[in-house]
């Protein structure tokens, strides 16, 4: 059959809409690039604010009026599917995540023939490219915490681990296809292993990665310090072995342990302060990203404040500032709001002062030499590279996609750095990935 797939949202979603391409590949079904001609259309959703779910039901309602037969999966499924209601819904089938293995049986079922439009126009097959040199491997699905705004939680269920070995098969798999950078992503990696009988965690799973075969190495994905803390030492030496990145991605979400407690985030200000002294003093190039919320239910300018200051003095290269969105279900959302021209206010501040500490961090590193990984092409004829600590480094040129190359940095944004490989002689590099400082690049970098 003719699929088009289309995946929204964090790098766990991406990693399954990808997974699901594959196995539908696998199967002898062709897939598209673009929604016209496809017997079937593929709509992996995200709902982790409000705006992103109402943007997730506009794009049904586009497909559904454009593809015979949908299949809706993602974080909107089954919790909230009431949404996706008029023209098209008869023709559509909800498929949880945790089933999202059945795909390539549904199709099977329906046989080539059950979903055709007459006149329909002639399909665009997927045209050839190249081969991406990153992938995402999922690693767990749901999480440990009950944190009072998270959506995500509720979509995804309680933690399930995805056993060691199997694990292992599908970064092995991953390289295999010509992988360079594995992306090891759940709603918690820390958390990886709770639920398992063999006691195994986190630090323990990283230790049997790094021992395969091969030339690639592993970004790991977002994290809670709650399950971080318990196991941050041994965590802290298996990613000191060179096959991993140099690279945190801790949301602290607020400064103020007011509001830490009313988001049951299950730990204080000053244990996260504690954890990023533990991993700088472990890699003092460290990448350290961060997500915050601000406008959170009865957040007060004092609790708003205390953000400022914590951001001002742990200082990440990446920090996501995301105005709060109640969601449905969650105990959040039954509390009392902050006026919106108040949110709006404290998000200007936040994202002015993030990329004041980004650019600050980042132009340290203006004139030093480091290796870098292709991993990416970007537009103009741009590519983007990977140093150890997993900052971008934004070329005017496209060296071959995988190649590690040693790098010049000769400039600096909020959101990457500028550089050229060294010897090749060319002119400072002015591209970025998508024609503005504050691009769509990073918010791929980081899940």
């Amino acid at each position: 059959m003719r699929v088009y797939l289309e995946s929204y949202g964090c790098a766990q979603n991406q990693g399954e809409g990808a997974a699901l391409a594959r196995a539908l590949g696998a199967q002898g079904h062709e897939l598209l690039r673009s929604p016209e001609g496809a017997e079937v259309g593929i709509l992996v959703t995200c709902g982790v604010i409000g705006a992103t779910e109402a943007r997730m039901v506009r794009r049904w309602q586009d497909l559904a009026h454009r593809v015979p037969r949908m299949v809706v999966t993602g974080c909107l499924v089954p919790l909230r599917t009431g949404l996706l209601t008029g023209p098209g819904a008869e023709r559509t089938t909800f498929v949880p995540i945790r089933q999202q293995g059945r795909v390539p049986e549904l199709l099977e079922a329906w046989g080539p023939g059950e979903a055709r439009i007459p006149s329909a126009p002639s399909p665009r097959p997927a045209e050839p490219t190249l081969r991406p040199v990153t992938e995402e491997v999922v690693i767990a699905q749901g999480c440990t915490s009950g944190c009072t705004y998270c959506y995500s939680r509720l979509a995804r269920g309680p933690l399930e681990s995805v056993p060691s070995l199997e694990v292992l098969r599908r970064v092995r798999a991953a390289v295999d296809r010509g992988a360079v950078e594995v992306r090891l992503t759940s709603l918690d990696t820390s958390a990886w292993g709770l639920d398992l009988p063999t006691g195994e965690r986190l630090p323990d799973l990283l230790d049997q990665v790094a021992g395969l075969p091969g030339e690639f190495r592993v970004r790991v994905g977002m994290m809670s310090p709650q399950s971080l803390i318990p196991i941050v030492t041994p965590y802290l030496r298996a990613i000191s072995d060179p096959r991993f990145y140099q690279f945190l991605h801790l949301p602290v979400q607020s400064g103020s342990d007011s509001v830490l407690e009313a988001m049951r985030r299950g730990y204080s200000a000053a244990e996260f302060r504690r954890t990023v002294d533990l991993a700088r003093a472990s890699f003092p190039e460290l990448h350290l990203a961060t997500d915050v919320i601000v406008g959170f239910p009865e957040e007060t300018e004092r609790d708003f404040e205390a953000t400022r200051s914590l951001l001002e003095e742990v200082g990440p290269e990446t920090v996501n500032v995301t105005r709060y969105s109640p969601r449905p279900g969650t105990p959040a959302a039954r509390r009392r709001p902050v006026p919106s021209g108040v949110a709006k206010r404290r998000s200007r501040s936040l994202a002015e002062l993030r990329r004041a500490i980004a650019r600050r961090r980042l132009e340290r590193w203006i004139g030093t030499r480091a290796p870098g990984r292709v991993v990416e092409y970007g537009a103009g004829g741009s590519a983007m590279a990977r140093l150890p600590n997993y900052l971008p480094v934004v070329l005017d040129h496209r060296p071959r996609l995988g190649a590690e190359i040693e790098l010049e940095i000769e400039g600096a944004r909020s959101t990457y750095l500028l550089g050229r490989p060294v010897g090749t002689g060319k002119d400072r590099c002015t591209a970025s990935p998508s024609g503005g400082e504050d691009s769509a690049a990073e918010h791929r970098l980081y899940g």
